[in-house]
C-alpha cells in the first residue's frame, strides 16, 4: 500500500475515534448533569415548604405530579428511584448545619420516599407515563388524559383535619371512576398509619392524630347472632 494512502487512512481512523470519543463523553456529561439536576429538583420538592406545608392545595398537587415526572425522567436515564432518593437525602456536601429537617424527623424522609414511589407506580399502572404528552403534562403539574383516567384523592379527608389538602403525603392517585369510593379496611389502615407518621414528623399534633384515628376506626364485625337475626 502506498505510504501516503496508509497515512491518510491512519489519520482518518484517529479522527473517527476522536469524534466518537468526544460524542460519547459529551453525552455522558450531559446525562450526568441531567441526573444532578433531577436530584436538585427533587430536593426542592421534598422540602418542608413544598411537601408538608404548601401555600395552596394547587401548589401541593403540582409538587405531587412534578415528583412523578422527575422519577420517570430519572428512570429514562437508568437511575432507579431508590438511588435518586439516596442522593437527595444523603447529600452532606450541600447541607448546612441548620439544614437538619430530615435528621430531626426521620419520618419525613420515609414519607417522601413512600409517597413518590407509590405515586410513580400508580402513575405507570394508570397509563400516565405512556408517552411524551402525558409526561409533559405531569411536568407542568397537571393530570394528563382526556377523558380523565385518574384523580388525586386525599387519604385523610381534610374535613376531618383542615389543612391536610396542602400536605403532599396525603395525596394518592386513583382511577377516575373510583375516586369517590367509600374507604375500605386497607384505606382506613393507610389513613391511620399516615396520621401517625405526620404526627411523628411534627406536621400535625397528637390531638389531631387522635381525632383522625377516631374518625377512621376499623369497622366492627357484627356478632354472629345479629347476622342470623337478619
Amino acid at each position: 500500500m502506498d505510504p501516503r494512502v496508509a497515512a491518510i487512512l491512519k489519520w482518518t481512523l484517529y479522527g473517527v475515534l476522536a469524534l466518537a470519543t468526544f460524542i460519547y463523553v459529551s453525552r455522558y456529561q450531559k446525562r450526568e448533569k441531567r441526573k444532578d439536576q433531577i436530584v436538585a429538583d427533587m430536593r426542592g420538592l421534598v422540602s418542608e415548604a413544598s411537601f408538608y406545608r404548601a401555600m395552596t392545595e394547587k401548589d401541593a398537587r403540582t409538587t405531587f405530579l412534578r415528583g412523578i415526572a422527575l422519577l420517570h425522567d430519572a428512570k429514562q436515564l437508568g437511575e432507579d428511584p431508590t438511588v435518586v432518593f439516596n442522593r437527595v437525602f444523603d447529600d452532606k456536601e450541600n447541607k448546612s448545619d441548620s439544614d437538619d429537617e430530615f435528621d430531626d424527623y426521620p419520618s419525613r424522609e420515609k414519607l417522601a420516599r413512600e409517597t413518590f414511589n407509590r405515586a410513580y407506580q400508580h402513575a405507570g399502572q394508570l397509563g400516565l407515563l405512556a408517552g411524551p404528552e402525558e409526561v409533559a403534562a405531569l411536568r407542568q403539574g397537571e393530570l394528563p388524559g382526556t377523558p380523565a383516567r385518574s384523580a388525586i384523592i386525599c387519604v385523610i379527608d381534610p374535613a376531618v383535619a383542615p389543612g391536610l389538602e396542602k400536605v403532599v403525603p396525603n395525596f394518592e392517585l386513583r382511577p377516575f371512576d373510583n375516586k369517590n369510593a367509600a374507604p375500605n379496611d386497607t384505606d382506613i389502615a393507610a389513613a391511620r398509619n399516615l396520621a401517625s407518621d405526620l404526627a411523628s414528623s411534627q406536621i400535625i399534633d397528637r390531638e389531631t392524630e387522635s381525632k383522625i384515628n377516631l374518625h377512621f376506626r376499623p369497622k366492627e364485625k357484627e356478632p354472629e347472632k345479629d347476622k342470623a337475626a337478619k
